[in-house]
């Protein structure tokens, strides 16, 4: 009944007249970074996009490019106008800039156009982009047995129908060995970082030249519409990212792709976005049987105060029913705290604000404070008490440091404290498919990102990730608040509890890569990552790693994993 019924809303609005449709840029898309820019450097938020509310449709990110021209002292130099055309070029279907034809494309029909295999426009009825996503890397670690790799081959495809429907797929096959930190913990998770189910992949047994690693099929897609023409609907499986951060404590990218049901609504200065998704429990193994579902419901607003500050509110509600989703929940402008109490307060739900503030035209001043669970008398008399849960987030991006023209440094400063995204329930956790829904770290953990990128040529990217993490992680037998798939009513103790307890740990990793785009889309890279984590018990997690890379990647990003 409850499917029956969603299936009727969604069919409703999709009998309305609609408006043009767009597809969405995905997430990490080197584009994001360009748009950052040219908002900081033209002194006025983007009256296109909310930065804190990902993925962008490809129609706002070629309107907001466009506002460069508009910042009469933007500043803008060689290197961005480039960068600002590759924007236009990716999404050709909203830019007349982008649409140059290929000087020799092959065989007449294909690659006419730079970033497209093949390109279909039937005037305004149908429009249709077909590319492949190819991702070869191989990589060593001294003294660790067997090369490292990623091997993903794929496609991808995205169009319009009579400008009223909006289509987005790729699909792809990967066999992958991430260096030892990151693939130590695709057998525990059952699920490979970001990604989902997996196969073992040729086996450590015998001599064989590469390391033991994981096989997995990967698909995302959706459709896209507007019923009214503030309003846009998106209904498919993919990855949503709420923040400016490089990391999110409301919802990040860093777990598998979901079912989800997307409104977006557009007036004034204001962003209001509903999220439903249907999300997958924790389970021990993924074997062939039907996984328990659980549910999330998502809504944000964001708010252009004035030119230079952006606020930002969210309300999650996570929940499991055995029968469906809790239709109480689909009301988009309800207080979900409100109904949540009203059902019995069996559900986790969280409440978060954002900000950024633009300035100089050379920074961005940004953060993010969630709230899983308060009582102000226990915090005036610092009690320790374990269920005030939060957490919160400090950056700041620098653009051109020194005035060095596309040197960009970004810092960011992350801190939550332990039991946060836990529950009484693993349906209440926030988490899906055995990874943390926003953060990777889960909670009781404090860490500083540093970023720093420098596009010095137009085809050349230097790249710096600094991550450094203390952690009070959780053992076998004890629960302080790191582990969030632990049910929070294992707490150790009801007081005197504090950020970093349970046994510690520090982590140090540097990511550098150097990227070189040959033609459009076209990367070679070259990588070299340093991780180390130490504890104060030396047998817990004593791991350091130098992993060496280089690869080619077509269509695709390069997967940071910092964990």
């Amino acid at each position: 009944m409850k499917k029956l019924f969603l299936a009727s809303i969604i069919l409703f609005f999709i009998a309305l007249p609609t408006y043009a449709q767009s597809s969405f840029l995905p997430l990490q898309n080197i584009e994001y970074h360009t748009l950052d820019r040219i908002e900081i450097k033209s002194a006025q938020l983007n009256d296109y996009i909310h930065t804190s509310a990902k993925p962008y449709t490809r129609l706002s990110a070629v309107m907001a490019a466009e506002t460069a021209d508009d910042a009469l002292e933007a500043g803008f130099k060689t290197l961005d106008r480039f960068n600002q055309y590759y924007v236009y070029q990716n999404s050709s279907e909203w830019s007349d800039y982008g649409l140059i034809p290929s000087k020799k494309p092959i065989l007449k029909h294909f690659y006419k156009y730079r970033s497209d295999l093949i390109h279909i426009q039937d005037y305004d009825d149908f429009m249709l982009k077909i590319s492949p996503v190819l991702r070869f890397e191989l990589g060593a670690e001294p003294n660790t047995k067997g090369l490292r790799y990623v091997n993903t081959r794929g496609i991808e495809a995205r169009g319009m129908i009579s400008e009223r429907l909006g289509f987005y797929a790729q699909l792809t096959e990967n066999q992958s060995s991430y260096p030892s930190y990151a693939q130590n913990k695709v057998i525990p998770n059952n699920a490979v970082p970001g990604e989902g189910r997996f196969k073992d992949f040729n086996s450590t047994v015998g001599d064989s030249l590469f390391a033991r690693g994981s096989d997995y099929f990967g698909a995302r897609g959706y459709i896209t519409f507007q019923p009214i023409e503030r309003i846009r609907l998106s209904f498919g499986h993919d990855k949503n990212f709420i923040g400016n951060g490089v990391r999110s404590l409301v919802l990040s990218d860093q777990s598998n792709s979901y079912l989800f049901l997307r409104l977006q609504t557009q007036v004034w200065k204001l962003h209001y976005q509903n999220l439903f998704m249907e999300l997958t429990d924790q389970f021990s193994q993924a074997n062939d049987s039907l996984l328990t579902k659980k549910y999330a419901a998502i809504h944000h607003l964001s708010f252009n105060v004035n030119k230079w500050l952006n606020i930002g509110l969210t309300e999650t509600v996570t929940f499991g029913r055995t029968n469906g989703f809790e239709l109480q929940y689909l009301n988009p402008v309800i207080f979900y705290r409100a109904v949540e109490y009203h059902l019995g307060s069996p559900d986790n739900v969280m409440l978060a604000a954002d900000w950024k503030a633009n300035f100089l035209r050379r920074f961005s001043f940004y953060g993010q404070f969630v709230l899983d669970e308060f009582n102000f008398g226990e915090l005036k008399n610092n009690t320790g008490w374990w269920a005030n849960k939060y957490g919160y987030q400090l950056g700041l991006k620098y653009i051109n440091v020194a005035g060095i023209s596309n040197l960009d440094w970004q810092i960011e400063y992350n801190s939550v404290m332990p039991y946060t995204y836990a529950h009484a329930t693993t349906a209440g956790n926030f988490t899906h498919y055995n990874q943390p829904l926003a953060h990777p770290l889960g909670a009781n953990f404090s860490e500083l990102l540093n970023v720093i990128q420098y596009r010095f040529k137009r085809n050349a990217l230097l790249k710096l990730n600094l991550m450094y993490a203390q952690q009070g992680l959780d053992s076998d037998t004890t629960n302080w608040g790191s582990n969030i798939f632990l049910l929070n009513t294992t707490h150790q103790q009801d007081y005197n509890n504090k950020l970093l307890q349970g046994i510690k740990a520090n982590t140090l990793l540097a990511d550098l890569s150097f990227s070189y785009m040959y033609k459009h889309g076209l990367w070679f890279d070259l990588s070299y990552t340093y991780r180390t984590q130490i504890s104060k018990i030396t047998t817990f997690f004593p791991q350091t790693t130098h992993y060496f890379g280089g690869g080619v990647r077509l269509n695709i990003n390069r997967k940071e994993l910092l964990l």
